[in-house]
């Protein structure tokens, strides 16, 4: 690669040349045309979605109002408007246009910007939605009030070589805006968050015994990433061996002609028998390397039984089976000792400073993240913090996160009627919400009249009536704080209508305040009383998915509550997870928020197409959590985590630490890289794991005499 990426270079440095100008992204009339017929059309369709929220008739997302579901409709419309632009483009380059070049090899750019200098810039947004009125009623004077027009909501609809209008160029450089104070705060953001991470993560190192310590000699991970693997030594999807790849240069370079192909059992019992004699050192750490040996050759007989099914001529089954899945004896010898050699050549080796390694890869990434938030995949509604905010909140381990989600299974999955009734169960509804007036009377006794909207109850799927209602009235609901003058009311106060469901009557207790102030206190109370659903729970969102033509139904809920969401009736409790870290320990204990820690991180990473080593993110996860509970990498969590005095020191409070030391006495044993540097001593790791007694190969030189030694043999 090294020599052929030389050649590339030197051919089109000496003899073609690269450059780029402004004919290379030149649109040609057909393109022009192209690009205003998918302009055309997609105004067309947004034109009739603004029509149908103007008349009512919109039809309305999951947890969005009419508003919300017309700009996610929009949205969409206008998302697809650049894709299908940007894919005209393409088409209209030539293979040997030098910006898709740059394009396609990966060396800089992208098809995108490739569309916006060609075809169409697109929508402009500011915290993820399109641009808000900023005057009166409206964007930009230019336009009328109340528009939701595209070009009046930040629709590009020129390139960059066309050149925009006065409207669209002000709607640009308010998204690039948004972009260049991102970036100045980012900066200061990963630059902290990369410190403490190495500063935690910094003395960590792989022993002789295969786990993982450190300074200290605490037992972090007793297996580094739980198979001992090195990830710079991984081939393909974080594993040490791609076997298709490897079966192909096997069978390429011992082709073995005259041997006998072995068939099904035959196969599956000669590599048992290889793995029974060869790989038994590899136990146990190398379990899950076995599995994965003993399931390719157990695909590969799938597929020597498919081969064998859909032929019928049996010289044209040979051929087949030579090409596609052959095994012979010597094959299968080499494959296997190939396997075992390059298993054996990515085990990280003793001495390794993991730690460090994990913190640079976790970190790294963090400069290619932005700090907006995101929409939760198919409900637009549901923010869901990422990027930058969401891993501090993660490696700080927050106790009050942005946007708690839970996302919660169902027992019947394939069932919306039954996902609504669930929804219902599990979202907070107050009085205020199915009451139809709430009316003060003033008469022989001052109370507040209440009818439920039984109309607006049944759509809602909700169990809700009077009796409800009162007992709610009464004594409240769990995690609700209740308001003094609803703990001074009593089953004499709150009565139902004879044969009503549907009403009641509050009466004002009987105090020393005037009836008047009670009465407007209730009437501000009342509304606020939780009647059905979870208090800690703001609201739920039924999201569908589709798997295999099929809809698939589960909930995704704003809030807290995990332990009582997972206690619902209708929920799949074994398959319902939270981003809330702290709420993970505190309902399935400190190995789920070991597993959750992971995920999360690993979820963020790849919404920005970013990959990381799961063995980075499992070591993290791990320091955050083998004191036995989830300490975030901060001042404090650190600070539980160690006792050297100097480490401590070099991270933040010196002084405080400082102090603290010698008023108690305590001591350092500079075991630590940051001990270790301040002192000038070479830090425990790498190299400097272990020592060398240099065995001496002459005699040592005698003694030198003393004076009075020499003064006496002188004499």
């Amino acid at each position: 690669m090294d020599r052929f990426a030389r050649l590339c270079s030197r051919y089109f440095g000496f003899y073609r040349g690269f450059s780029i100008g402004i004919s290379d992204v030149s649109p040609s009339a057909k393109l022009r045309k192209v690009k205003y017929d998918i302009l055309s059309e997609g105004y067309e369709k947004a034109e009739v979605a603004i029509k149908k929220y103007e008349d009512g008739t919109l039809e309305l997302r999951p947890g969005c109002d009419l508003l919300q579901s017309l700009e996610e409709i929009l949205n969409g419309i206008l998302g697809k408007l650049r894709e299908s632009a940007g894919q005209e483009a393409m088409k209209a380059l030539p293979w040997s246009n030098t910006p898709r070049i740059m394009a396609e090899c990966g060396s800089k750019g992208s098809p995108l910007n490739i569309s916006q200098m060609m075809a169409c810039v697109g929508q402009q947004a500011v915290g993820g939605k399109r641009i808000q009125d900023g005057f009166v009623n409206r964007t930009l004077p230019h336009f009328q009030y109340h528009s939701l027009i595209p070009p009046a909501k930040g629709f590009v609809a020129n390139s960059f070589y066309s050149g925009l209008t006065a409207t669209e160029f002000i709607f640009h450089t308010m998204g690039g805006r948004e972009g260049l104070v991102d970036t100045a705060v980012k900066t200061a953001e990963t630059g902290y968050m990369a410190r403490r991470l190495m500063k935690a993560l910094e003395d960590l190192s792989l022993r002789y015994d295969n786990s993982v310590r450190n300074s200290e000699n605490t037992v972090v991970q007793f297996t580094y990433g739980d198979d001992s693997l090195d990830p710079s030594k991984m081939e393909n999807n974080d594993r040490p061996v791609q076997f298709d790849r490897l079966h192909l240069h096997i069978s390429q370079t011992f082709p073995c002609p005259d041997e006998k192909n072995l068939y099904k059992k035959d196969l599956l019992d000669k590599v048992e028998q290889a793995l029974d004699e060869r790989f038994q050192s590899l136990l146990p750490k190398g379990k899950k390397f076995l599995g994965e040996i003993q399931s390719f050759f157990e695909d590969i007989v799938e597929k020597q039984k498919e081969t064998i099914e859909s032929c019928e001529n049996a010289s044209f089954i040979q051929q087949r089976t030579w090409n596609s899945c052959r095994f012979t004896e010597t094959q299968v010898d080499e494959f296997l000792s190939s396997a075992l050699t390059k298993y054996t050549k990515a085990l990280v080796e003793p001495g390794e400073a993991v730690g460090a390694i994990g913190a640079q890869s976790i970190s790294e990434p963090g400069t290619q993240m932005t700090l907006k938030t995101f929409h939760f995949a198919g409900v637009s509604s549901m923010n869901v913090t990422l990027g930058v905010p969401r891993l501090k909140e993660i490696i700080n381990a927050s106790k009050n996160i942005s946007t708690p989600i839970i996302t919660a299974r169902l027992v019947q999955d394939n069932n919306k009627v039954g996902a609504r009734i669930v929804k219902a169960g599990i979202e907070k509804t107050t009085l205020g919400e199915v009451c139809s007036y709430m009316k003060e009377v003033y008469h022989e006794e001052c109370y507040l009249s209440i009818q439920l909207d039984m109309e607006a109850i049944e759509q809602l799927r909700l169990n809700i009536d009077a009796r409800t209602v009162r007992r709610c009235i009464l004594k409240g609901i769990r995690g609700q704080t209740r308001p003094p003058i609803l703990r001074g009311l009593s089953e004499r106060h709150v009565l139902i209508k004879k044969g009503s469901k549907s009403k009641l009557r509050v009466l004002v207790p009987e105090k020393d305040t005037p009836a008047f102030f009670q009465m407007t206190a209730l009437k501000v109370a009342l509304p606020r009383v939780i009647v059905q659903g979870i208090a800690t729970v703001n609201r739920a969102v039924i999201n569908e998915e589709t798997k295999g033509g099929n809809p698939s139904y589960h909930l995704l809920v704003e809030g807290y509550g995990l332990a009582e969401v997972m206690g619902s009736p209708g929920i799949d409790g074994r398959h319902t997870t939270t981003n809330h870290l702290i709420e993970v320990e505190q309902t399935l204990g400190v190995e789920a928020a070991r597993t959750s820690i992971s995920s999360e991180i690993s979820y963020i990473m790849n919404a920005y197409g970013i990959g990381i080593d799961t063995r980075h993110l499992l070591l993290l996860s791990d320091v955050m959590t083998f004191k036995g509970e989830v300490l975030g990498i901060t001042r404090f969590g650190v600070a539980k985590m160690r006792e050297s005095v100097l480490m401590l020191a070099s991270f933040e409070k010196t002084t405080d630490h400082l102090f603290d030391a010698a008023c108690h006495g305590r001591t350092d044993t500079i075991d630590g890289v940051s001990e270790c540097i301040i002192m000038g001593k070479a830090a425990p790791i790498g190299t400097g794991m272990f020592k060398l007694l240099k065995r001496a190969t002459r005699a040592a030189k005698p003694p030198v005499p003393s004076i009075m030694e020499r003064g006496l043999l002188l004499a």
